[in-house]
C-alpha cells in the first residue's frame, strides 16, 4: 500500500523559497532584442508564416534595430506559453 509523504513546515517554506526565486528570476531577466533567424528557430515557422501572423496581429509585431527586423525575446516566449494545445482524437 502506498502512503503519500507528509509535508512539514520545513517543506512548505522550501516551496515558498523556491517560488520566491523564481519570480525573481523572471523578474531580474532583463529584455533583450533576438534576432530574426533566432526567432524563427524557436517558433518553428517560415518567415512568410510569421510575417502572415504579424499582418493578423496574432504574433508580436518586429522592430527594426540598424536595419534589421529583431524581436523582443520575452514577447516571443509568451507567443509560445499561450499557443493552442492540439487537440487528440476523442477529445470532447
Amino acid at each position: 500500500m502506498f502512503t503519500a509523504p507528509i509535508k512539514t513546515s520545513a517543506d512548505n517554506i522550501a516551496q515558498a523559497e523556491m517560488a520566491d526565486n523564481t519570480e525573481a528570476t523572471l523578474v531580474a531577466k532583463p529584455a533583450r532584442f533576438i534576432s530574426k533567424r533566432e526567432m524563427l528557430d524557436r517558433v518553428g515557422a517560415s518567415y512568410s508564416s510569421v510575417w502572415l501572423w504579424m499582418r493578423r496581429g496574432t504574433f508580436p509585431r518586429s522592430r527594426e534595430l540598424g536595419g534589421k527586423a529583431v524581436f523582443i525575446e520575452s514577447e516571443i516566449e509568451e507567443f509560445i506559453l499561450n499557443s493552442k494545445v492540439r487537440r487528440l482524437k476523442g477529445d470532447p
